[in-house]
């Protein structure tokens, strides 16, 4: 498309890797703070690959004369990604979302976590945006300024060689999300080591504002699930979210066909509780601690729509 060769360096050391889909409200910022970075400009290229976006997010990528930006109009995300780490030139490959942000000493943590402990793959958290709103707060549960980490590489924030990326087989082009996850389970397959610190954090402005937003990103979330029931029964999420709509078509049936109505708020007063599983998970495993009532629900509220959306995404992949 625009592979402005002759502007970067023949042999950059790392290679940012940018898949576009209908982000013209973020990619300039995300393009503005990769080359705003104080490390040395002639060392790093940046990839921009365009999925066919319907706004202006390829025009805007196109005025940014640094970055190497080409178009792969077919195709899931990861097939997307693989094609951009084929166009890299460096030899450290740096996969990041378009509604993301690095501060300008990020580049210099990545070399020296590299360089601290070489040979492996690398990734980190998303921080909040400072304007977040309350979904925002309640869903990522920042404690101190920090996220909790990942426990998989994600898609926001990959750090590793191009020669590890081809030997563990580069992302599953085959599934519409989780080819972060299934990129991490290759490594580890592979016995690679990976490495995921808060030195590669960086700020997402794409997060889910409001309700409906949350539900629709659950849904394509779970669109996999069934196409991969083998690897999704492994899932702790996906048996949760087959216990909470088990657990409603009980309540529901029962209501109706029972005389007895005890069983049958039994039954509900479980489906309601489900979410406080994944509640209690979270703040476990980011050591939030709030006894705020209004906090608890939000928090509570964000997880009965997260296995809302999650069961509407099931259903709809058993329809397709």
């Amino acid at each position: 498309m625009n592979d402005q060769c002759t502007q970067v360096n023949a042999r950059p050391y790392f290679s940012f890797v940018i898949p576009v889909y209908n982000e013209e409200e973020h990619i300039a910022s995300c393009l503005t703070s990769i080359f705003s970075s104080n490390y040395d400009s002639d060392k790093y290229e940046v990839i921009v690959v365009d999925n066919g976006s319907e706004d202006r997010s390829l025009e805007i990528a196109l005025t940014f004369e640094q970055a190497r930006v080409f178009e792969l109009t077919q195709g899931n995300v990861g097939a997307v990604r693989n094609y951009g780490a084929a166009q890299a030139l460096g030899q450290i490959l740096v996969f990041i979302d378009a509604d993301c942000l690095v501060d300008n000493e990020w580049l210099t943590r990545a070399h020296d976590l590299i360089n601290e402990h070489p040979k492996c793959a690398y990734g980190g958290g998303v921080k909040l945006p400072i304007d977040a709103t309350w979904i925002e707060s309640s869903w990522l549960l920042e404690k101190q300024g920090k996220p909790t980490l990942p426990k998989h590489l994600i898609g926001a924030s990959t750090v590793l060689s191009k020669d590890l990326f081809h030997s563990a087989g580069g992302f599953n082009e085959e599934v519409s999300s989780g080819e972060d996850t299934d990129l991490h389970n290759q490594l580890i397959f592979a016995s690679a080591t990976v490495i995921i610190d808060h030195a590669l954090n960086v700020t997402h402005l794409g997060n889910a504002k409001t309700p409906m937003q949350f539900i629709r990103r659950q849904i394509w979330h779970s669109e996999n699930y069934i196409s991969n029931l083998q690897k999704s029964l492994k899932d702790p999420i996906f048996l949760i979210t087959l216990t909470f709509i088990t657990l409603l078509i009980l309540a529901a049936t029962t209501i109706f066909f029972l005389p007895e109505k005890f069983t049958s708020y039994c039954i509900l007063c479980a489906f309601l509780a489900t979410p406080t599983l994944l509640s209690y998970k979270r703040m476990l495993r980011s050591r939030y601690v709030s006894f705020n009532p209004l906090t608890l629900i939000k928090i509570y509220f964000l997880d009965y729509l997260y296995l809302s959306g999650r069961s509407i995404g099931i259903i709809k992949s058993l329809f397709r």
